[in-house]
This record gives C-alpha cells, structure tokens and sequence, in this order.
C-alpha cells in the first residue's frame, strides 16, 4: 500500500474517532430523556438505551484506538524496514567508494615506485 492510501486510512480513522468522540453521554442522555418524556419509551427501557449506547461507543472507541495503533505500528516497522534498507544501500555505496580510492591510492603508489 503506497504512503498516500496509508496517510488516507489513518486521517479516516481519526475522523471517525472524532465523531465517535462528539457523541458525548450527555447527548445520548438527552436524546433519551426527550423519547421518555414523549412517552416513546419507557424511563426502564430509556436506561437501558442509555446504557447499551455508551457501553457500545466505548466500545467501538476502543476498537478504533486498537486499529489506529495497529496502524500506526505497522507504519513505524515499514519505516523502520526502509531505513534499514537505506543503510545498507548507503553503506554499501561508501565501501564500494572506499575500495576505489584504495585501489587508486595502490595504482599511484606503484606508478611512483
């Protein structure tokens, strides 16, 4: 998956997030407290609207904290794998720099003896 895919996910997750996060108890509870007064529901069956929609956004919330960690670790490994690799290139680039010059350093000294 290309960096822009990866940055898309993460950004939609956050935003989920935050809609998860603005649907506050309080709301829920005043949502619940008018269907009650409407007589929609019952004050026993408001309770335990209440308590299943809070218990299920705290869930859901962790869930998403779960994934976007997940996410992010994965994320951090692939960096992390890429660095490597670009070591090892780096590396390998100033060795071989480094034998050339050794080699030259060796032509030049036989050219003056």
């Amino acid at each position: 998956m290309d960096k822009m895919k990866k940055i898309g996910l993460l950004g939609a997750a956050a935003l989920i997030g935050a809609g998860l996060a603005a649907l506050s108890e309080e709301r829920v509870r005043e949502f619940v407290k008018e269907k009650v007064d409407t007589g929609k529901l019952s004050k026993e069956e408001g309770k335990i609207l209440v308590e299943d929609i809070i218990s299920e956004t705290k869930r859901q919330k962790l869930d998403l904290e779960k994934n976007i960690i997940g996410k992010l670790q994965n994320s951090v490994q692939m960096a992390d794998q890429e660095l490597a690799q670009l070591s090892d290139k780096i590396n390998d680039s100033k060795i071989e720099e480094l034998e050339a010059e050794l080699a030259r350093m060796k032509s030049l000294r036989k050219a003056n003896q």
